[in-house]
């Protein structure tokens, strides 16, 4: 999982909003755990990831345990597909886990459908949130309540072959780039290598890595407040397209066969392959380490560069903490989330594992034991937050997104695909991306 834990990249392996609809699943119970429902006294605690993030997890835990030896956890943790439908049988088996690892993407969902507590009580209390911004808590906020504790900062941003860039005489762009500049070098990544490497994937069907942050930039959002429509016009789509479509045309960005092999596929990604230098795609670079051997570089999704143009950029919880609302462990719950995001040595023990930590004091803590890429990416996510964090003109963080978001997102990307491979021109296509998207929204 990457440090910079998109909604999206976290659905590009398993449709979680698709699971999320379906709480009856019956699939067997989490293995060796007890839940709201069961006799046991222990706490149950599930999360998922990857070997090191649960190696960290017992860890902290551990600690925790020590200093609050009344409070024994129970803990159950996988990979991340099959976790949703592993919970969704135990809710309706009715020995749903008393505190888990949630989704982002998902927290609204679970809250409205009454699965996840509220914990907006214990906040000041036993739940210290000191340093965490409004923003980056509206990611466990649905409709006025906490329902989750963000584990670190989640940005959309590039991932950058730096060492690429090099070779070829050319500079890393300045973070507070634009559009314009971003087609300028892109260009140059193919004039300089003779023909042989586009600058940037494409970026048409992206959602979260760059479209949402343009249509940000005009104060459009991706959903409505209440989820049921699209919050964006067919204007901006167009000219969004129109953009890629031009990108395409001067190579600043690959052929559609590049894209769309590498779609749901990482290890197919532009820059992973060698075919392009920058990428909207976090997912190259995370807690595992890199998945290519060139020197990365990260910087903040490009700006508007027209008058009137708004702070784009937004800020992300990367995955939550959440109690179930049919536990009777909620406070002990509540005082784990306060650990995780209060703790010097449960902070130490996580590093990058949930993101980039959520605090100042956070950051400061692990900082000197980075390796230098982690430090780049941390140093990127930081800027971005506080850049953010000062704008005037930014625009609220978006609302969790509602349920179909999934297929609307890949409705988009499989759209672009469909003007990039000349089967639909982009006005016919527009006409067919609304309509279907309001047909899955239930508009």
């Amino acid at each position: 999982m990457g440090h910079q834990i998109s909604r999206r990249t976290l659905l590009r392996t398993t449709s979680g909003i698709a699971v999320a609809g379906a709480l009856g699943s019956a699939l067997s119970a989490c293995s060796g755990g007890t839940g709201a429902g069961s006799t046991s006294s222990d706490l149950t605690m599930i999360w998922w990831g990857s070997d090191d993030r649960h190696a960290a997890y017992k860890k902290a835990l551990a600690a925790f345990q020590k200093k609050n030896s009344k409070i024994k956890i129970r803990e159950t943790y996988s990979g991340y597909d099959g976790y949703f439908d592993k919970f969704n049988t135990n809710i309706a088996g009715g020995s749903a886990p008393d505190l888990l690892q949630m989704d982002t993407a998902l927290v609204a969902q679970y809250a409205r459908k009454g699965v996840l507590a509220p914990i907006d009580s214990y906040v000041g209390k036993s739940l210290d949130l000191t340093g965490f911004s409004k923003t980056l808590l509206a990611a466990g906020t649905v409709d006025g309540k906490l329902y989750g504790v963000p584990s670190g900062i989640g940005v959309n941003q590039l991932t950058v072959n730096r060492t690429g860039l090099e070779k070829l005489g050319l500079k890393l762009p300045d973070r507070e780039w634009t559009w314009a500049d971003l087609k300028k070098i892109s260009q140059d990544v193919y004039k300089k290598s003779g023909g042989k490497i586009y600058g940037v994937d494409d970026g048409g069907g992206s959602t979260l890595q760059c479209f949402e942050v343009f249509a940000r930039e005009k104060g459009e959002t991706f959903f409505s407040d209440d989820g049921k429509k699209l919050g964006f016009t067919p204007a901006t789509l167009q000219e969004w397209w129109e953009f890629w479509a031009d990108m395409r045309k001067v190579n600043a960005s690959p052929p559609p066969a590049i894209t769309s092999a590498a779609h749901n596929d990482l290890t197919k990604n532009a820059v992973v392959i060698g075919k392009a230098l920058f990428s909207f795609d976090s997912g190259i670079y995370g807690a595992g380490g890199s998945i290519t051997d060139a020197q990365l570089d990260f910087l903040p999704t490009p700006q508007g560069d027209f008058s009137g143009a708004r702070e784009g950029n937004f800020v992300n919880g990367g995955v939550l903490l959440s109690a179930t609302k049919a536990s009777k462990k909620v406070a002990d719950s509540v005082k784990i989330m306060s650990f995780f995001a209060q703790d010097a040595t449960a902070i130490k023990d996580m590093q990058l594992l949930r993101g980039i930590p959520p605090t100042e004091k956070a950051r400061n803590l692990i900082a000197s034991g980075l390796t230098p890429t982690d430090k780049l990416n941390m140093e990127n996510a930081d800027y971005i937050s506080q850049r953010v964090g000062k704008a005037t003109n930014a625009l609220p963080a978006p609302v969790p997104p509602p349920q179909g978001a999934d297929q609307i997102w890949d409705l988009l990307f499989q759209s672009n695909l469909a003007v990039a491979f000349g089967k639909k021109s982009i006005k016919g296509q527009l006409g067919e991306f609304f309509d279907q998207a309001s047909g899955i929204l239930g508009g």
